[in-house]
């Protein structure tokens, strides 16, 4: 058991290492940030632009860190806020011309790296790797949601 988490452990650290510093490698060259990229990403995804709430959600941020993501892309000229509603968090943020062209950069970066670091594994292979991870996912959601509850339960004991 001590092996299986040491190696999953380490397979995760390593691969989340990795992407991070490809992200802030290759965003470097357009000036932006690493963290940006998943923003950028999912807005190519969605030429009709989505809400700051629905965004973050898509990127795996809270409307705190993707309020202050929008904000640096849209200081680039890279993003705009369709602002016809009053209801902040509900205006879709979409894509400049400017910003569609670095998004469309930033997807075949994505596509071609993705390409190249899962040469040599089959497509039933690919599925059941992402099956199993979306699993593990699941599971490790729950157990730290029941820390979170189990937290809860016994801070207001004396």
């Amino acid at each position: 058991m001590e092996q299986r988490y040491s190696t999953f452990s380490l397979l995760l650290i390593n691969i989340s290492r990795c992407v991070q510093k490809i992200k802030n490698i290759e965003m470097a060259a357009f000036g932006l940030r690493g963290r940006q990229v998943q923003c950028l990403f999912w807005l190519y995804n969605c030429p009709d632009g989505e809400s700051l709430t629905k965004l973050g959600e898509m990127c795996g941020e809270d409307k705190g860190m993707m309020s202050r993501t929008v904000k640096e892309l849209t200081r680039e000229r890279l993003v705009y806020l369709d602002d016809n509603s009053e209801r902040k968090y509900k205006n879709p943020i979409r894509l400049t011309e400017k910003g569609k062209g670095i998004a469309r950069l930033v997807a075949e970066k994505i596509s071609a790296i993705f390409k190249q670091c899962g040469a040599g594994i089959s497509d039933d292979e690919r599925t059941l790797l992402y099956h199993s991870l979306g699993i593990i996912s699941e599971n490790l959601t729950e157990i730290c949601e029941d820390y979170v509850r189990k937290k809860d339960k016994t801070e207001g004991v004396c």
